[in-house]
């Protein structure tokens, strides 16, 4: 019994020290921690007042710490498979294996809380988005240039069914209901929603991907062509590329983004990853220049423009357009696309900004 007891204390002393073994000597290869951000360099003795120091030990220990993504891993993996809820609250798990991304924890616009229809726009936030998109347009068509705006629905937007049954409606209309609603009884401005056809293709093919807040090059061929239906109304020699073959769906190992951020890339493959090839014998109808705004939506848009466009300069998706820089360079489109989550920060030009400011 004594031996036992003496075996226990020193397993747990061993096991208390080899986080600490683990910082000093990296004998352990870890999963790489792929946190978007710098983790906390070592303190300087010498230029750390001493009432900072052992804060910022602290911080810096809670960074380094001997097996720490692992031990999020194991954390997430016993969570997610286990007690079916998910270890982080900007990932929601739906019904198996969907996941979704809950946006508002990281102040990254609005996509739960717009789908459940908690935050309306008024009207005089309605206004201010349709003076912004109106001055854009205008401006741009002063000196020749086509502005078309471009908004892609978020995922729970288009796969509603695979939520989990506790996000449900408290009001039927989004903040994109209403925007479109309103720009289409007070102005001229034609803002391209993706819903429909998204709505339409998925019940061809996967338009989203399953492990990742973003569409597949399936969903992105179908925005493709209703950018260049647009597009050909301006130049009607324009038309989007058809698709040569089968589009594939294809599954694939790592998960996309919301695995990544349960730190499960590697235990959760996406099913809908879709592979397309255009045809090619074809002569396109080319153009010299867009100037492409957008966000991470925008990634995989530029295969199938680079087709029509000699020249694709894209540009931040948040910042103000810069007229004095983007008019000298004539370009004949400027294609303006983000996501509906982000309806207010890309009108605005302001990724911080916040309703009712």
């Amino acid at each position: 019994m004594r031996r036992i007891c003496c075996l226990t204390i020193i397993v747990f002393l061993v096991a208390l020290w080899f986080p600490v073994l683990q910082m000093s000597l990296q004998f352990y290869t870890q999963f790489e921690d792929i946190e978007n951000r710098d983790l906390a360099k070592l303190p300087d003795w010498e230029k750390t007042p001493l009432s900072k120091l052992s804060h910022q030990y602290e911080i810096y220990i809670g960074d380094h710490f001997g097996f720490r993504t692992d031990l999020i891993r194991w954390n997430s993996y016993l969570r997610v498979h286990l007690l079916g809820v998910s270890p982080i609250p900007s990932v929601v798990l739906g019904k198996e294996p969907w996941l979704f991304y809950c946006s508002e924890v990281l102040g990254d616009g609005n996509s739960i809380n717009d789908y459940m229809g908690m935050v309306p726009l008024d009207g005089a936030e309605l206004e201010k988005l349709r003076l912004r998109l109106e001055e854009n347009n205008r401006t741009f068509h002063e000196h020749g240039i086509t502005y078309i705006v471009v908004i892609v629905p978020n995922k729970n937007t288009i796969y509603p069914e695979y939520l989990p049954e506790r996000i449900s409606k408290w009001r039927s209309t989004t903040r994109l209901d209403q925007f479109t609603s309103y720009m289409q009884s007070h102005s001229d401005v034609r803002v391209i929603d993706l819903r429909k056809a998204l709505l339409r293709g998925k019940d061809t093919f996967p338009v989203y991907l399953e492990t990742d807040s973003h569409w597949n090059s399936y969903g992105a061929y179908l925005g493709y062509c209703e950018i260049m239906k647009r597009v050909g109304e301006y130049y009607p020699e324009a038309e989007p590329v058809t698709i040569a073959g089968e589009v594939a769906i294809e599954r694939s190992y790592p998960g996309g983004d919301l695995a990544h951020m349960l730190l499960l890339p590697d235990l959760m493959a996406e099913e809908y990853r879709t592979r397309l090839n255009l045809e090619t014998g074809r002569r396109l109808f080319n153009l010299e220049k867009i100037v492409f705004r957008h966000d991470s939506f925008g990634d995989n848009l530029y295969p199938f423009l680079s087709r029509h466009f000699s020249t694709i300069r894209g540009l931040p998706p948040f910042s103000p357009f810069r007229f004095e820089e983007i008019i000298p360079e004539r370009p004949q489109i400027v294609l303006h696309v983000f996501a509906e989550r982000y309806l207010t920060q890309a009108i605005h030009d302001d990724f911080f900004y916040r309703e009712g400011v």
